[in-house]
């Protein structure tokens, strides 16, 4: 019995214990093996300093063509002026005061004087200067360009005078050269460019395209800006010479202010004007009814006819209507005056305009860009080529 249990193991000496899957011992030397997807940043950093050498020669070709590029740009002259709006208030302006405090010893009431006008909001102002109409009248202004030493529009400068330059050349020929190419061959349409039967009262604005172009040149050099906590409005001209710009913002403040000027106080200056027109027929009227009276009462001294005393008081009743119509048109007339002095608008510049001395092309950053650029495009460089070699050899299989 003992051998047979000697030769006969028992099945747990028959088969080793099993450990549980979970805690399966992993050798020493097995490793990890990387996921075919996985990016290995240590032989990216490897590759890249084995093709040193190509990097930086890309990036020393874009740092001379980033040089080329920042010497030959156009130069760009940037002026800037502030302005500080006035504000309406509730309270009555100083010619409502005096109206009201010294009315009465004219005959004139400041009661219904109502100093609210209606301005236009101050984040309307960069619309004004970015509309069409005013736009318009900037580019049919001449001013002095010195670079060129002439006095010319902002229309003729910038279709005639203003050369692209080398880069303008070279893009136009070189990007631009499949649309001259293609403009050349397809036939052209021509556009309508005016209303028929519009008149020069219409609302329809007839520009030309060479028009419509530089309206669109002048806004993106042209803008008003408005800081919404402080309130002051900032006109800003970008232009390649320096007295043109300045010249350019001195007169957008001026359009700008008179523009403004003149929304507020037309109708009061509509009033004031026909208010003066009957005065001035009530004053000939008066002083004829006047004189009319004073001739009869010299005629007829001591004549105490019945007739005579009814032309007499006709002759008075028409004094009385003209003198009190008169009158009245009178105290309107100053009441019409004040009204245009309060509504009037004032403007503030704080910051008069300067002509530029920095020319706003930083050559600096140009070539930062291009250095950034050709860096990375030698980069990927270097990385795309072996994917184009394999995908190439895959077809080929």
């Amino acid at each position: 019995m003992a051998n047979n249990k000697k030769d006969n193991p028992t099945p747990e000496q028959q088969a080793p214990m099993a450990l549980p899957q979970e805690y399966k011992i992993v050798p020493a030397d097995y490793g990890y093996q990387y996921d075919e997807d996985e990016i290995d940043l240590l032989e990216l950093a490897k590759t890249i300093w084995n093709k040193r050498m190509f990097i930086l020669k890309i990036v020393g070709i874009g740092a001379f063509l980033g040089v080329i590029i920042a010497l030959l740009s156009p130069k760009e002259y940037k002026s800037t002026s502030t302005l500080m709006p006035e504000y309406s208030t509730e309270s009555q302006g100083g010619a409502s005061s005096l109206l009201s405090q010294y009315g009465g010893l004219l005959g004139i009431s400041g009661g219904s004087y109502n100093s609210n006008s209606n301005a236009i909001r101050v984040d309307l102002y960069p619309n004004i200067v970015q509309s069409t109409n005013f736009q318009m009248q900037l580019m049919q202004q001449p001013f002095y360009f010195s670079d060129i030493d002439t006095t010319a529009t902002l229309f003729e400068y910038f279709t005639e005078l203003n050369s692209a330059g080398v880069l303008g050349f070279v893009a136009e020929y070189t990007i631009g050269l499949p649309g001259k190419i293609l403009g050349g061959i397809l036939p052209k349409k021509e556009l309508m460019t005016s209303v028929p039967g519009a008149t020069e009262e219409s609302l329809v604005l007839n520009l030309s395209k060479e028009e419509f172009e530089v309206i669109n040149t002048l806004r993106g050099k042209i803008s008003a800006s408005l800081d919404e906590e402080s309130g002051i409005v900032s006109v800003t001209v970008t232009l390649p010479d320096n007295v043109a710009a300045a010249a350019v913002t001195e007169y957008t403040i001026r359009e700008l202010t008179e523009y403004l000027t003149e929304y507020r106080t037309e109708k009061v200056l509509r009033d004031l004007t026909f208010v003066e027109e009957q005065l001035a027929t009530a004053e000939v009227r008066f002083e004829a009814a006047q004189l009319a009276l004073a001739e009869f009462r010299d005629s007829n001294q001591g004549n105490l006819s019945a007739r005579a005393q009814t032309d007499e008081q006709r002759l008075n009743s028409e004094y009385q209507i003209a003198f009190n119509l008169y009158n009245g048109l009178t105290q309107q007339y100053e009441e019409a005056k004040l009204k245009v002095q309060e509504t009037t608008p004032v403007f503030k510049t704080l910051e008069p305009v300067q002509v530029p001395i920095n020319d706003e092309t930083s050559g600096a950053m140009i070539l930062i860009v291009f250095i950034m650029l050709s860096g990375i495009g030698s980069i990927g460089w270097i990385f795309i080529v072996p994917l184009i070699e394999q995908f190439s050899t895959s077809l080929e299989e």
